[in-house]
């Protein structure tokens, strides 16, 4: 049996212009994704109008519909901070919580608070194991800062983080009340 010369030159042959149209679908594809994130960006007045939604969600709290859903009672100190239209406006800061060790304080961040409104009720996560609550903050990374509702008007109730983000925190007790979770000390996010 004879060898061939061009026997050596068959795999380039073949697998030669595979390797390149692969290549090509690889950049058409990469190309192809910036271009729709590029068009799919909101513009300067879809983001506009966004906030001004936020922000009217925000400022006018519809706490009775709210509880009425939850079929419980928020804390007092929940609506106190909802119809304090300064307070409830601030964002953008993390709280840091006294007694952890002195290297490395325990942290929380806080994006911005959540509208009080059946729309974020609806959207926010529920946890079967605390029962009926209402998600008031968020870090912005998909965790929330959830505070109970009873069936009794309690004057305050504990804060805890709600972590889907895939951190450890998860359930952990951030304050006993949400008047000790508002005067933590704060600092600028970083």
């Amino acid at each position: 049996m004879q060898y061939h010369q061009s026997v050596d030159k068959l795999l380039v042959f073949v697998f030669g212009p595979l390797a390149i149209a692969a290549a090509l679908l690889v950049i058409a594809t990469g190309i192809r994704r910036a271009i729709e994130r590029y068009r799919s960006r909101p513009t300067p007045d879809q983001l506009r109008a966004t906030y001004d939604s936020y922000l009217r969600r925000l400022l006018h709290p519809q706490a009775e519909a709210v509880e009425q859903e939850l079929g419980k009672l928020l804390p007092e100190r929940l609506l106190r901070l909802y119809k304090d239209q300064s307070a409830i406006q601030e964002a953008g800061f993390q709280l840091e919580k006294p007694g952890g060790t002195r290297w490395r304080p325990k942290r929380w961040q806080v994006y911005c608070f959540e509208p009080l409104d059946l729309e974020s009720l609806n959207e926010l996560p529920y946890e079967e194991d605390l029962g009926p609550g209402f998600c008031f903050a968020t870090t912005g990374r998909g965790s929330w800062y959830w505070i109970a509702a009873s069936a009794q008007r309690a004057s305050d109730s504990p804060v805890i983080f709600l972590d889907y983000d895939g951190g450890h925190s998860h359930g952990e007790t951030v304050a006993a009340s949400l008047d000790e979770f508002l005067n933590l000390p704060r600092s600028p996010l970083k």
